[in-house]
C-alpha cells in the first residue's frame, strides 16, 4: 500500500499543478464544441475540481494512466438528446490531464514511465518530486541505485536512508547492493570499523603490505 501522508503529498503538489498558469498537461480544448443553441463551456475552465479528480483517481486508485482515464470516461459519461454536452465534455478531459499530471509528479518509492507508476526494485529508492521543474520531474523516471556500502532487500525505498548499512567488518564498493549478502567480508589484515563502509581500511599501517607479499 502507498503511504498515506506521501499521497498526500504528491496528491497537493498535483493538485496545485491543475490550478498553474503553466500546467504539467493541458488544459485540453474540446475538440467537438457545438455553436448556439448548445451550452459552450467556458475555456479554460475556472472549476479546477475535475482537473483535482483526476490526480486523486490516479493516486488512490489506479496507478496507471491508461485507466485513470477510462474512470474520468465513466464518471462524466452523458446521455442526452442532442447527443453532446460540452460541460461534461471539458470536465472528462480536465480530469484526464489530472493524471497526466499525478503520473509526471510519481510517488516516491515508484518510478513513472510508459504510462505506468511502479515500485522501485530491491537495491534502488526514489525521493519524492518536491516541484515540478524539468530536472525534477526528469528524475521521477527512474530509481537511484543504493549507494556504496549499503543494500536494500525490499523494493519501493523512499531514500538513501532506507539502504540498510553493511554490517562491521564488511563492505560493498558497488552500488545497488540488494541483500546482506553482497556486502563482502574484509580482506585479512583489513577491517571496517565501522557501518556501511565501501573499503576497507588496513588493521596497522603495514598489514596490507603484509598481505601482499603472502599472496606474491
Amino acid at each position: 500500500l502507498l503511504c498515506i501522508w506521501q499521497i498526500d503529498a504528491q496528491l497537493e503538489l498535483c493538485q496545485s499543478n491543475c490550478l498553474s498558469s503553466d500546467r504539467l498537461a493541458g488544459p485540453t480544448k474540446m475538440l467537438n464544441t457545438k455553436p448556439h443553441p448548445w451550452k459552450i463551456a467556458e475555456f479554460p475552465t475556472k472549476q479546477e475540481g475535475f482537473c483535482a479528480l483526476g490526480c486523486q483517481i490516479f493516486y488512490n486508485e489506479v496507478p496507471k494512466n491508461s485507466t485513470c482515464k477510462r474512470l474520468c470516461d465513466y464518471f462524466y459519461r452523458y446521455k442526452v438528446t442532442s447527443g453532446y454536452n460540452d460541460l461534461a465534455d471539458e470536465a472528462k478531459l480536465e480530469c484526464q490531464d489530472g493524471c497526466e499530471i499525478a503520473l509526471q509528479v510519481c510517488q516516491a518509492g515508484y518510478y513513472c514511465n510508459t504510462g505506468l507508476m511502479l515500485p522501485c526494485p530491491a537495491g534502488t529508492y526514489r525521493q519524492p518530486v518536491t516541484d515540478v521543474s524539468i530536472l525534477a520531474l526528469d528524475l521521477a523516471r527512474e530509481c537511484t541505485p543504493c549507494p556504496f556500502g549499503r543494500y536494500r532487500s525490499a523494493n519501493k525505498g523512499k531514500s538513501a536512508d532506507e539502504c540498510t548499512k553493511c554490517p562491521i567488518g564488511t563492505y560493498a564498493n558497488v552500488t545497488g547492493s540488494v541483500r546482506v549478502s553482497d556486502c563482502l567480508r574484509c580482506p585479512a589484515g583489513q577491517n571496517a570499523a565501522e557501518e556501511g563502509q565501501r573499503l576497507c581500511k588496513c588493521i596497522t599501517a603495514d598489514s596490507c603490505e603484509s598481505t601482499i607479499d603472502n599472496n606474491v
